[in-house]
């Protein structure tokens, strides 16, 4: 038998509500700029549409803006809160799993995010930690 190239299977994922079951900025974030979650979400939606603006990045500039005076607003910060983001039953695992079964089959996994969270939180979680996702995934 010849040489056999390896199949090279790509897994997208958003993080909010796939690999997270609410917004990570809803897991401490929000409650530390001294919001109630449903709350901070209707200040950046009428911010948005004030101003014709991306909802994205409208909760962003409220984030940033929220924290002025209140707490540091850098990445260390916000990896912080990242570390403390809770993920779905099974996700810890999920990627050890899926990159053997592949493995088993002559398969790479490779995992990406494409999100339009924060890339810092997202940096924060222990899967990142770990090593679960694919360098190059799409983040802000």
């Amino acid at each position: 038998m010849g040489d056999r190239k390896e199949t090279v299977l790509a897994i997208c994922y958003d993080f909010d509500k796939t690999l997270s079951p609410t917004d990570m900025q809803a897991q401490g974030y929000i409650q530390s700029v001294g919001y109630d979650v449903d709350e901070f979400w209707e200040k950046t939606n009428a911010l948005a549409q004030a101003n014709e603006m991306d909802s994205n990045l409208a909760y962003m500039y409220v984030m940033m803006d929220e924290a002025r005076g209140r707490l540091l607003f850098n990445r260390e910060k916000l990896e912080e809160y990242g570390s403390r983001v809770q993920l779905f039953p099974g996700v810890d695992g999920w990627f050890d799993r899926i990159n053997e079964y592949g493995k088993e089959r002559n398969v790479k996994v490779e995992h990406y995010i494409i999100s339009s969270g924060l890339k810092e939180m997202i940096d924060g979680t222990s899967i990142a930690k770990n090593g679960a996702f694919t360098p190059g995934s799409s983040l802000p």
